[in-house]
């Protein structure tokens, strides 16, 4: 079997190349989009990568003439061979190994450390390549030695000057406080951690609603919540229940709203969701609560099924839970939605922690 590596600037003309020499039998392995141009042109020109292979044997029987073919009626079968699926499945990450390497040597090796940490806490490609491209600039123009400790100095300054700021003292004032986001998530936990702390700290009047009504744990949860804050709780069936419930806590200082978890894969859900969300724009706050160990493109598809509600932060919960920490970090790139907080536990209220650029940027080089 022979493997070889193309690359070139479209799709259409590697597989040219590919056909030119290992002829129409060849079977792509891998391909990626890659970044070239030496040190002077770090990542600036963009190329389309393909490992090739093609088996000598069975290439020659598929060409062989009419004369020589065995007969029609004999109807042979071309397998591949466990041995050659073995060997070219070692190809695949003996590859995939060399390009990482190949990858990281671009670099000086002053910035591998913290290249391959963004890569550890699984960073999204661009954003890396982005900071690789400022923190080789910056290199090349310092006069003197660099540490490694400036090298992460950098990183950091230039992954916080890309995502969106977090104005959390502002939604902090806002009276009616919505946490919205699919089961399982924490939301009734959170409120409770929320609440604590404004009982706890600013001994606020607070009141609760609740419109998770497709599970009374959820329900018996709150209201266990509200008992322990010496708070009420009504719970809202309908548009009307839940007018009827803002208008009933309308002299409390602030308003907790616990919202049903379900499945916001699916965007009916969303939508059935806004009559019950709509009440006191102005003076509302809504977080979107999430799973920091949670698959990240599934969290694309929810937060895209949210893009009609005026998000005012994220919530990542779970955060202990997950050893990754770039999931955060890569869909406030993307959604420019700055995280509020972040809760690494089941403690309430300890296990809420205030959020910020900082704070988040710090977690992806602790380790």
């Amino acid at each position: 079997m022979k493997v070889k590596k193309y690359r070139a600037s479209s799709m259409p003309e590697v597989m040219k190349k590919v056909r030119a020499e290992l002829g129409a039998q060849a079977v792509i392995l891998q391909s990626k989009t890659v970044y070239s141009g030496g040190f002077l042109g770090l990542f600036k020109k963009k190329n389309i990568e393909v490992v090739a292979a093609v088996d000598h044997n069975t290439a020659l029987v598929t060409e062989m003439p009419d004369t020589v073919r065995p007969p029609v009626e004999q109807k042979p079968v071309l397998t591949m061979p466990a041995e050659l699926k073995s060997e070219m499945n070692d190809v695949k990450k003996m590859i995939q190994e060399l390009q990482k390497s190949a990858s990281f040597a671009l670099y000086p090796d002053v910035m591998k450390p913290v290249m391959e940490q963004l890569e550890k806490h699984g960073i999204l490609r661009e954003l890396r390549d982005q900071t690789a491209s400022y923190l080789f600039e910056k290199w090349n123009a310092e006069k003197t030695a660099v540490t490694e400790k400036q090298i992460k100095e950098w990183a950091s300054d230039y992954l916080k000057n890309c995502l969106p700021s977090i104005h959390l003292n502002e939604k902090k004032k806002a009276k009616y406080v919505y946490l919205l986001g699919p089961t399982g998530v924490g939301k009734t936990t959170t409120i409770a951690k929320l609440a604590s702390k404004q009982v706890l700290e600013e001994n606020k009047k607070l009141a609760f609603i609740t419109t998770d009504t497709y599970r009374i744990a959820a329900i018996e949860q709150l209201k266990t919540y509200a008992g322990l804050l010496n708070a009420p709780m009504n719970v809202a069936y309908s548009e009307e229940d839940m007018k009827q419930a803002i208008r009933e806590f309308d002299s409390f200082d602030s308003v907790f709203i616990d919202t049903a978890g379900r499945n916001y894969l699916e965007g009916q859900y969303v939508t059935d969701l806004q009559p019950m969300i709509g009440q006191r724009l102005n003076e509302s706050a809504y977080f979107l609560v999430l799973s920091a160990a949670a698959k990240e493109e599934d969290l694309h598809e929810i937060i895209k099924n949210f893009s009609s509600v005026k998000l005012d932060g994220f919530i990542f919960t779970k955060v202990d839970e997950t050893k990754t920490k770039g999931l955060m970090i890569n869909l406030m790139y993307n959604y420019k939605v700055g995280t509020s907080y972040i809760a690494n536990g089941q403690n309430v209220p300890d296990d809420l922690i205030e959020s910020s650029n900082d704070i988040l940027i710090e977690c992806l080089f602790k380790d």
